[in-house]
């Protein structure tokens, strides 16, 4: 009788491991099945990346249809929180080793989005709908916001096309980044309180506003030709410059905030305007001496 009550424990004993082995073989199997997925689906972390920039603008877009001041201004701020995913995107799937044509036009019609519709958009509710109508539905307000995006579309188009042939170092024409960042932080700076400082409302008319409005669109689908200034800060001055000026760069965000983003882009935008302009005239006294 005991003999057989101690087979019947060995029994189920042997069962229970049987159970366990199981189920450790279930779970051995169920992890490499989930780490096979995340090496085959890495490709989602740039991604979702890449989405957030569109997500920002997204947000940029619902905020400035609101029309008041405030709303207008976390619109721009979150164009800028858009461009911080934008500059990052890219690196991490180079990290990864997961640079694909999807993700190529991910980024893109992300920055259709966040430059190219939600700074129109924010130019119009601060600026522009303030113009005559001419008693019709599509008032003249909306014709000049309509150049914009225009000029940002056919500029991703442009840079799309010509992709494989980037030497990384150069644009051609203003980046759409720039040139979102620069229409979208002007109303953030008639507000003296928000995210500075500068306590220093800046208050521009509306004429000279369509006059910045349409030279930034129009440098989009220019031939001007603009540095990428990582790269070239690499270039000449090496690594430790490179992060040098991040942290210079951190420093005065976190202290002047977008009076920072609008001085910096403004400037960016000039020299390129500049430089362009002296290289021409050295070019064509060139030939003459020629």
């Amino acid at each position: 009788m005991a003999i057989k009550r101690s087979e019947k424990r060995m029994a189920k004993k042997a069962a229970r491991n049987a159970r366990k082995a199981s189920r450790g073989n279930r779970s051995e199997k169920t992890r490499r099945a989930i780490g096979d997925f995340i090496i085959q689906k890495r490709s989602i972390v740039p991604n979702m990346i890449t989405m957030s920039n569109m997500t920002m603008g997204f947000f940029a877009i619902i905020l400035a249809g609101r029309g008041d001041a405030r709303s207008l201004a976390v619109a721009g701020i979150m164009v800028f929180l858009g461009t911080l995913f934008d500059a990052v995107d890219g690196a991490v799937a180079r990290a990864m080793h997961v640079e694909s044509p999807v993700g190529v036009q991910l980024d893109s019609l992300a920055d259709g989005i966040a430059y190219g519709i939600a700074p129109a958009v924010i130019a119009y509710q601060a600026y522009l709908k303030g113009l005559p109508s001419g008693g019709t539905i599509i008032d003249f307000g909306m014709i000049i916001a309509l150049i914009y995006p225009i000029c940002a579309i056919y500029r991703l188009a442009r840079f799309n096309i010509g992709a494989g042939e980037d030497d990384h170092t150069r644009f051609k024409g203003l980046p759409s980044p720039a040139a979102g960042l620069i229409i979208a932080s002007i109303p953030v700076l008639s507000i003296p309180d928000f995210l500075s400082v500068l306590k220093m409302p800046w208050h521009i008319p509306w004429q000279l506003f369509i006059v910045i409005y349409v030279a930034v669109s129009l440098l989009m689908v220019s031939r001007v030709d603009y540095s990428k200034v990582v790269p070239e800060i690499y270039r000449i001055a090496g690594k430790a410059a490179v992060i040098l000026t991040v942290i210079l760069g951190i420093l005065m965000l976190g202290l002047l905030s977008v009076w920072f983003v609008f001085s910096f882009m403004m400037f960016y935008t000039i020299m390129g305007v500049l430089i362009y302009c002296i290289r021409l005239v050295r070019r064509k006294f060139g030939k003459a001496a020629a």
